[in-house]
């Protein structure tokens, strides 16, 4: 599990062209499981807890530095949203993802 949450590849433009289009759904789903009661509590905090970080001073430093400063607040919302995912209970997502997708 650890080894395939860290697993990267680089996109090409198609990829990257095509997971910008379907940022508004998965908006979408990332909502609706936060809101939904059947989504552990421990789930609903590691997005906020990867925003905290972010926001230590540390990490701020870290803004500074042109490049660094912008990879680091992707790597760790990435990182954040795999593993709120890994903790939504997986019917759960599988059914706002339906809903999401039929609209």
């Amino acid at each position: 599990m650890i080894r395939s949450l860290f697993q990267f590849q680089f996109p090409g433009p198609l990829q990257l062209g095509r997971a910008a289009m379907y940022m508004p759904q998965f908006a979408r789903v990332f909502w609706r499981l936060m809101h939904d009661n059947r989504v552990p509590l421990l789930a609903k905090l590691v997005p906020a807890m990867a925003v905290l970080a972010m926001l230590t001073p540390p990490a701020l430093e870290l803004d500074l530095i042109p490049i660094v400063g912008e990879l680091d607040w992707l790597v760790a919302g990435y990182i954040a949203l795999k593993v709120f995912l890994w903790l939504c209970p997986p019917e759960v997502v599988r059914e706002h993802v339906a809903l999401v997708a039929r609209g």
